[in-house]
């Protein structure tokens, strides 16, 4: 039986989404395989501090108790500051936010490239095969 063209693609798209899954779901390391630092910036020369979690949200923020004398103003510049530092932090980094553990989906992703993708072409050539028949003018 010829590679039917459709399941090649539908391959191609299920390795290509294999693919990204892993890149999603590998945990962040540093040169060492420590698990690597989560996005971080400071402002206010390090009396404002703010980390962002996994999913790029805002995990914590951390004021210097002295800086809480200052005026709302001056004080929610140096929060967005360090928000902002943090943020950008996160997009400089080399490995892309956590979505969570997404072995179980890869797993079933392979299964269906391995047991799906077969049976859609062997559909796909019978469809092909009874087209051809129906044309001929042969038996349904």
């Amino acid at each position: 039986m010829a590679a039917d063209p459709v399941s090649g693609d539908f391959t191609r798209m299920l390795d290509a989404t294999m693919q990204a899954l892993g890149a999603v779901s590998a945990p962040a390391a540093d040169a060492d395989g420590e698990p690597a630092e989560p996005p971080a910036g400071e402002a206010a020369d390090g009396q404002v501090r703010a980390e962002l979690g996994p999913d790029g949200r805002l995990r914590s923020l951390w004021v210097e108790p002295r800086l809480m004398r200052l005026g709302s103003e001056e004080l929610t510049e140096h929060i967005t500051t360090a928000v902002n530092a943090a943020i950008d932090a996160m997009r400089g980094a080399t490995t892309p936010p956590q979505a969570g553990d997404l072995s179980q989906l890869r797993e079933q992703l392979a299964e269906v490239r391995d047991t799906a993708v077969p049976r859609l072409g062997s559909f796909l050539a019978a469809l092909t095969e009874a087209q051809d028949r129906l044309a001929r003018g042969g038996p349904r």
